[in-house]
């Protein structure tokens, strides 16, 4: 099995379904009909590593990609936090109670749920594109949350075994460790350390 013609992998969305396991994906504006035996939500995104093997496409590593609200503050947030200059639950509070705008308000809403579980979630734009940061201290110990959609969900560990970043996707381990200078790691899934549950309906 070879590695098509892409280091790093590939976003699809699922636009149409047509029958048990049939779907019709979209990869690079174009649209190709497949099979899968995993069940695949119409409308989702998805990140996926592309091989080639006996002339045809496969992917692996299927990983649904989540819903991100855009957080244009976000980046300089994340300075402030980890210079220490912030307090977080003040300026979440602070900044809900002056909010007049609806998508943010959900974006400070889910801040403070995930703040009351003792994890810092902070959405953030880089090169046009939403992504995400969590960060949760236990102890000395440290874990992040990443997620780009270039490179779909990392998780990163800090201890006392060193640091530590986790990949599910083989190509982005590759790719990784050409760039950083701490050990690049699979890990079959990595999820969220915290997940907001609309358990209530608030209204910015």
């Amino acid at each position: 099995m070879n590695l098509i013609n892409s280091t790093l992998p590939i976003l699809i969305k699922v636009v149409a379904k047509s029958g048990l396991g049939h779907y019709t994906l979209l990869l690079n504006h174009k649209e190709m009909k497949t099979k899968s035996y995993v069940e695949l939500e119409l409308g989702a995104q998805y990140l996926a590593e592309p091989y080639m093997q006996a002339g045809m496409i496969h992917f692996k590593h299927l990983s649904r990609c989540p819903e991100i609200s855009p957080f244009e503050e976000g980046l300089g947030l994340i300075v402030e936090l980890l210079e220490g200059d912030l307090d977080f639950q003040a300026y979440i509070v602070e900044n809900l109670a002056q909010c007049k705008d609806s998508a943010t308000y959900r974006v400070l809403k889910e801040m403070l749920f995930a703040s009351l579980e003792g994890v810092f979630h902070i959405p953030f734009v880089f090169e046009g594109r939403a992504c995400l940061l969590q960060m949760k201290k236990r102890g000395g110990n440290l874990e992040l949350y990443l997620y780009f959609s270039v490179f779909g969900a990392l998780k990163m560990l800090s201890d006392e075994a060193g640091v530590r970043l986790f990949t599910p996707f083989l190509k982005v381990q590759k790719f990784l460790s050409t760039q950083l200078e701490i050990p690049i790691l699979c890990e079959g899934k990595i999820e969220p350390l915290f997940a907001f549950k609309k358990l209530f309906d608030f209204k910015g």
